[in-house]
């Protein structure tokens, strides 16, 4: 390994764009997981409706992430240049993985949002996934508690008057992640690129030597020597020219 007083520029600034890829990458992995394992507030909802981007989706997106920021660093810390290449091709697949869940995510968030979520509940969730709904959001049926309601202790066609039905408060929570969801994402986009760019011009450049090093055939002493060793030199010139 180098030492780090020999670095370049273009390496420097190399490490710094695939941490960062590592980084929104980690980001990314932790949150689906605290949703996945019920980590924080309401996130049953999600993974139970599976209304946002569905998580082997986003689960795909932040593993190919990941793989790509550690090849990368190891192409850099190793000035491996068929490394990096293989690192700089894979920027783009990964960047299609952030493009495909964002765009559902706007897509769901934008158009007709409420019409969606009175289908689902009407014809898509089991009354599992509706008795989560109305426990997690402490509300009972639909429009009211007499309309699709899956009955419980909480549940009851004779619930008090405080007690609303569960639309109100299902469609602003779903409106709610999904904007935060293609909000984060999109955002990525721009960095995603320069980290592109970056690896673009900068992967043949993680050292001072040009291209690989190896000096060519007619350059090389051991030739030259050779040449002068011969009674006819004609003959390497010849091959030279």
């Amino acid at each position: 390994m180098q030492s780090i007083a020999l670095w370049t520029w273009s390496k420097w600034i190399l490490l710094v764009s695939v941490t960062t890829v590592f980084a929104y990458g980690i980001v990314g992995f932790t949150l689906i997981l605290l949703t996945w394992f019920q980590g924080w507030l309401y996130c049953l909802i999600l993974s139970t409706t599976d209304h946002p981007p569905p998580p082997p989706v986003l689960i795909s997106a932040t593993l190919l992430l990941l793989l790509t920021s550690m090849l990368g660093l190891s192409g850099t810390l190793l000035n491996s240049r068929p490394i990096l290449a293989f690192y700089a091709i894979l920027l783009f697949p990964a960047f299609i993985a952030l493009l495909i869940p964002a765009y559902v995510s706007y897509k769901r968030a934008t158009f007709d949002l409420e019409r969606k979520m009175n289908l689902a509940w009407s014809e898509w969730w089991d009354d599992r996934a509706k008795s989560i709904v109305q426990n997690s959001l402490r509300c009972c049926g639909y429009y009211s508690p007499l309309h699709q309601a899956v009955f419980s202790k909480r549940c009851y066609p004779r619930v008090p008057p405080s007690v609303r039905g569960c639309k109100a408060a299902l469609v602003a929570y779903e409106s709610w992640a999904l904007r935060k969801t293609y909000t984060a994402l999109f955002a990525l986009v721009p960095l995603h690129l320069v980290n592109i760019i970056v690896a673009l011009l900068c992967a043949n450049h993680v050292t001072s030597t040009f291209g690989k090093g190896l000096t060519p055939t007619h350059y090389r002493l051991t030739y030259v020597f050779s040449c002068l060793s011969r009674a006819n030199s004609e003959f390497c010139i010849v091959r030279r020219m």
